[in-house]
């Protein structure tokens, strides 16, 4: 993925819309992910990171909202997502692996993972999620309440989220989960009126 403040190329803001965009691509640099298990990388592609994390904390939350039009199609996975340094743990709003289905996630360990999939329109028509954080009484875990078109679609519990601070991440992956070969043309992802309210004292 790539973007800077002169290469507009995958990171586009305009109309008060961010898209982030996917192009087949030839020759990369580097060829391959530096992930693990570092698959070939077919495409360039965009993401952006919020300057600034949120905590939950015993005496905060959060709610984290914004309208998405996603892609569905075999090969494309984009995201809506927050994470700590050093992942797990996990939190995602919005992702997207190639089905008409979004997944709600919670990676509290790289195994101990609860996923709830919705049905996601195909017509790449915009919808609203949203993500409700708050403290439980324990002061360690977060209850994440994950809302589409403001109808709560499933309760995740973060173990241990209390006091992390996390990055509020949007990206458009291709292929890996999402299946491949991917499309064979250019790929947008449209976000906009993303935002991060923050609740209590």
């Amino acid at each position: 993925m790539k973007g800077s403040s002169t290469d507009h190329s995958n990171i586009v803001v305009a109309s008060s819309t961010l898209s982030l965009i996917a192009t087949p691509t030839t020759n990369p640099s580097p060829p391959t992910s530096s992930a693990d298990p570092h698959p070939a990388i077919h495409y360039a592609s965009g993401a952006i990171h919020a300057k600034s994390q949120i905590t939950v904390t015993s005496t905060n939350g959060y709610t984290i909202s914004g309208e998405f039009s996603s892609p569905t199609a075999r090969g494309t996975w984009p995201a809506f997502w927050s994470a700590v340094n050093g992942w797990p743990p996990e939190s995602d709003i919005g992702e997207w692996k190639g089905t008409n289905n979004n997944w709600y996630n919670t990676f509290n360990t790289s195994s101990i993972v609860r996923s709830d999939l919705v049905s996601w329109p195909a017509d790449l028509s915009f919808h609203s999620l949203k993500a409700v954080l708050t403290a439980e009484p324990n002061n360690a875990d977060v209850k994440i309440q994950f809302y589409m078109d403001n109808v709560l679609k499933a309760t995740q519990y973060g173990q241990g989220f209390v006091g992390k601070a996390m990055w509020l991440i949007i990206n458009l992956q291709m292929e890996g989960s999402s299946g491949s070969p991917g499309p064979s043309g250019t790929t947008t992802y449209k976000i906009r009126n993303v935002q991060v309210t923050r609740t209590g004292s």
